[in-house]
């Protein structure tokens, strides 16, 4: 007379079923379903998408390329509003391009990978490039100053969504 299989994880119980992958004996607990037939606990576990793995190397060239982008667009910034002294209704559009432009740059420097950590580093890089203009606008509550907050809003919000999930 043989002896029923048990499962793997709970050896006190007799099971008929096994693991598509591995061969394992489990029972309808430790079973997980998958598109192929059934796993067991370990080869039915979820894996992360590579798209958002987060690593030391990525987020190195993440935290340098958004330094460098955000020195970049400060420069970039002083030169355009010296050309435009008040910018006007542009500032949006410079704002909005500058977003886009320090989102790329960070969504390239760690190969197009998503996720929070690098959308908070394109966020400090935008912060950089247009701390006069916070600095300003939080000093001088006025139209023309909740404007320029307005503006870096925008491009706080185009930087953010380049590395959206």
């Amino acid at each position: 007379m043989t002896q029923a299989p048990t499962c793997y994880w709970h050896p006190n119980r007799e099971t008929g079923l096994r693991c598509g992958n591995c061969e394992k004996s489990i029972c309808t607990e430790c079973m997980r379903q998958h598109p192929v037939g059934i796993r067991c606990r370990e080869c039915g576990a979820p894996v992360g998408l590579p798209t958002h793995a987060v690593s030391v190397s990525y987020v190195t060239r993440g935290v340098l390329a958004a330094l460098g982008a955000g020195v970049a667009g400060f420069i970039a910034l002083q030169i355009v509003f010296r050309l435009i002294p008040f910018g006007g209704f542009f500032t949006f559009f410079i704002m909005l391009g500058l977003g886009y432009a320090l989102g790329e740059a960070v969504s390239q420097a760690v190969n197009r990978r998503r996720g929070r950590t690098y959308q908070w580093m394109a966020l400090g890089s935008v912060a950089l490039a247009t701390l006069p203009f916070l600095i300003g606008a939080l000093g001088d509550l006025s139209v023309g100053g909740l404007f320029r907050l307005a503006a870096v809003g925008v491009a706080m919000a185009v930087a953010w969504s380049r590395l959206a999930r």
